[in-house]
């Protein structure tokens, strides 16, 4: 038996270029989860809605995980992470009202999410780190001016870029990537930044498991994870953090986000607060 919207949201795996093994995983964790909502949930079986799904439903499910099937955390924590995309991809295809995952963590030290919350206060140091490639540092450099990975990928994102105001470390950092560019851009033909380094004329354009690999290179050389989404996400929670007095109508503006999103990033930041008064 299928899960709620299983076609919509394994499609999107897909267009994520998950693994088949990883998709399949996804399939069999929610597969579980909802078949255990069928014979043991009481509310969804007298109205089997995924928008009425609460909190406590996701919990109960994960604590009989570790109780009654003795379950590793890792597992636990696998499951709550798929649990916790599928949500998210239904909130935001606004098929639901509601993450109820949202303020469930992990078993596990969620120290080093904490730690980097903050940094983009650190991005002049990082923009100045030559050990770190020029594609890593321009992606750190971008999601600090809040633009996800799905934006600044596509073709002719530098349109946009060139409307940004950059302070001077940036820009100085900028005029050093446009060197390193400079010769990709005139092999490839187009004056994207993000760009494969072997000729590609159909489709000269960075991948993002490409920019991925650039990224998990690097990641020893810096104390937190290069993950651009989670880079995304951190930099607006930290942008919310300081600017708590700032009106709704300035926050949408300024990162770019709907009413719905901004509620989100809010929540988002709510939660990594709480996260982080556990462990000071």
């Amino acid at each position: 038996m299928s899960y709620p919207y299983q076609d919509r949201f394994e499609q999107y795996l897909v267009r994520k270029m998950l693994a088949l093994t990883t998709i399949t995983s996804y399939r069999h964790d929610l597969n579980d989860f909802f078949n255990y909502l069928r014979h043991f949930n009481f509310n969804y079986q007298e109205k089997p809605s995924v928008n009425l799904l609460q909190e406590s439903d996701i919990r109960d499910y994960l604590s009989m995980l570790l109780i009654k099937r003795s379950a590793k955390y890792s597992t636990y924590n696998k499951v709550l992470s798929h649990l916790n995309r599928y949500f998210e991809y239904l909130f935001h295809e606004n098929l639901i009202r509601s993450l109820p995952t949202l303020t469930l963590t992990g078993k596990q030290n969620f120290k080093p999410l904490i730690d980097s919350l903050n940094w983009s206060d650190k991005l002049e140091s990082l923009l100045a780190n030559n050990d770190l490639s020029f594609y890593t540092r321009l992606t750190l450099l971008l999601c600090a001016h809040f633009y996800p990975i799905n934006e600044f990928l596509q073709p002719n994102f530098y349109t946009v870029l060139k409307k940004e105001k950059l302070n001077n470390f940036e820009s100085n950092f900028m005029l050093q990537f446009h060197t390193f560019i400079q010769p990709l851009q005139q092999k490839q033909n187009t004056a994207d930044i993000f760009l494969k380094q072997r000729f590609d004329p159909l489709s000269p354009q960075l991948t993002s498991p490409a920019l991925h690999k650039y990224l998990k290179s690097d990641e020893p050389k810096c104390d937190f994870l290069l993950g651009p989404q989670k880079l995304y996400q951190n930099a607006v929670c930290q942008y919310l953090a300081n600017h708590q007095h700032a009106s709704d109508n300035e926050l949408i503006l300024k990162l770019r986000l709907t009413p719905p999103s901004l509620n989100y990033y809010r929540q988002l930041n709510w939660r990594f607060k709480d996260s982080k008064e556990k462990f000071d």
